[in-house]
């Protein structure tokens, strides 16, 4: 018996799709690698060169808090803060990777939505190490490391961006879409790979 309307035809993800769910599998390795980079970071420098600011403020009084003794319980407590993000940034970054590689529209708005904020976030973080360096102001310490994926991670998001909204992408959400439909109203649902 044929099938007029297609019900039985597999919907296959699109290359352009299937490179997208990569990046967000790259992605998460990245934040895995950033979060690491926390750890290996010279704290010793990184604690002197926030003492050096915090004395320069003028508004700081030893009298009322040691900078030295204020710096030893900041950077341990900046070292958990990242490594907790970190994982919650790996979860979300696998999540969405999963999500949309079966072709939920939601996730990819959300994807959408995620990387708008990281790309404003990437882009106001060079601005502000820009601006400090400009102006003579002090700079966190970076590793070679660092600076390299703070210039890969917002081309990554810029390339999954872009991947997620190409049109054979699009097509394939629309049919995922269309078939959980048919199969919420009780219609034969069709194949789809999700």
């Amino acid at each position: 018996m044929s099938d007029p309307y297609g019900y039985n035809q597999p919907i296959e993800r699109p290359k352009t799709l299937t490179y997208a769910v990569y990046g967000m599998g790259l992605g998460g390795l990245l934040t895995i690698v950033s979060t690491a980079f926390l750890f290996t970071m010279d704290t010793a420098e990184m604690k002197s060169l926030m003492v050096t600011e915090m004395e320069k403020q003028p508004t700081y009084d030893p009298s009322v808090f040691d900078a030295r003794e204020m710096v030893d319980v900041i950077v341990p407590i900046i070292q958990i803060g990242g490594a907790v993000f970190g994982v919650i940034t790996l979860g979300v970054w696998i999540w969405m990777a999963v999500m949309n590689g079966r072709g939920r529209n939601w996730a990819r708005i959300t994807a959408t939505v995620l990387g708008a904020l990281s790309l404003a976030t990437s882009l106001s973080s060079v601005g502000n190490l820009a601006g400090n360096a400009a102006l003579g102001g002090a700079t966190m310490p970076m590793s070679a490391g660092n600076v390299v994926l703070a210039v890969l991670d917002p081309l990554l998001v810029i390339a999954i961006l872009v991947l997620l909204w190409l049109r054979p992408s699009s097509a394939y959400f629309s049919a995922v879409g269309a078939a959980r439909q048919r199969q919420r109203q009780g219609q034969h649902p069709g194949y789809y790979t999700g």
